[in-house]
């Protein structure tokens, strides 16, 4: 069952990226605020996989008849703009404070009013694109602010005449992407239950590498000859999003246990973009993180 799992997981993300343009985007700083909370005590690791889809809603000029996507930084005029990232993220390192006398299962099962940690994940999207990311959270009663920059390393790869991968046409690119926003949390005491919502903006950009288009035909043989590469670009563009969260975890009163190991949560998030005419852009993300 659980290879199954893997298996269609993968296939997924294969179909989602190789469907569209490579997409780039700051992470998701939910997960590393619930750790910041200790809302489950001595959880001290996320584990997320997300799927996130930008777009750019086309517009038709009325006297050429051209579809194209216009932001404040970018015009492309090219129809089906935008595309899916699937990543992997894995917290590696957090400092996170006020300290608990007792890391594997902590008295205060609400969570800390002034919680907070510094962060350090790593990332991986399909095809080949890795990154990390260094993050700061602050709770302040039931409320948070959070920042998060991805420092982001792939190697993406452009298609042919018939719009299928081509490995021949590749670039190398190296990014970096801010997130900046806050959140707020409700928790159902002796439920082990959460909600919630976050929001702010964040970098985000659409690349396309291009593709291979053939401009003559050798008549003698019939193959068509003179492959010329066009169709690149590369939208950035800063967006404003909300998200809805909801989280399940381990409670300590519920359980009645008392300074005891394995304690975890299950979060489940969702981001919408917010468009206008000056910033046509579409964006909708969900991430499913494990705090052991």
């Amino acid at each position: 069952m659980r290879k199954t799992i893997t298996f269609f997981i993968l296939l997924f993300a294969s179909v989602s990226v190789w469907a569209g343009d490579d997409v780039i985007t700051a992470s998701n700083f939910a997960p590393q605020a619930m750790l910041a909370k200790q809302i489950a005590p001595g959880t001290t690791r996320s584990f997320s996989l997300g799927n996130s889809y930008i777009s750019c809603d086309s517009k038709t000029a009325s006297d050429t008849h051209i579809d194209y996507c216009k932001t404040p930084n970018s015009y492309i005029a090219k129809k089906d703009v935008g595309g899916h990232n699937f990543r992997i993220d894995v917290n590696l390192f957090n400092l996170s404070w006020p300290k608990t006398g007792n890391p594997e299962g902590a008295e205060n099962w609400n969570g800390h009013t002034l919680g907070g940690g510094l962060f350090l994940s790593a990332h991986y999207s399909i095809l080949l694109e890795a990154g990390i990311t260094p993050m700061l959270i602050q709770w302040l009663g039931p409320f948070y602010i959070g920042a998060s920059y991805d420092l982001t390393l792939g190697h993406y790869f452009g298609t042919d005449e018939k719009n299928e991968f081509d490995a021949s046409i590749h670039k190398n690119q190296f990014t970096g992407s801010l997130n900046l926003g806050g959140g707020f949390m409700a928790f159902m005491s002796n439920h082990g239950i959460g909600f919630g919502t976050h929001g702010g903006i964040r970098q985000i950009q659409i690349l396309n590498v291009g593709y291979k288009q053939y401009t003559a035909t050798d008549y003698r043989s019939g193959n068509r000859i003179n492959p010329e590469y066009k169709g690149d670009y590369q939208i950035k563009e800063w967006i404003f999003y909300y998200g809805l969260d909801f989280l399940t975890y381990s409670n300590l009163p519920l359980l009645k246990e008392s300074n005891s190991k394995g304690h975890y949560g299950l979060l489940f998030s969702t981001e919408f973009g917010l468009r206008n005419d000056k910033k046509p852009l579409i964006f909708f993300a969900f991430s499913i993180s494990l705090m052991l």
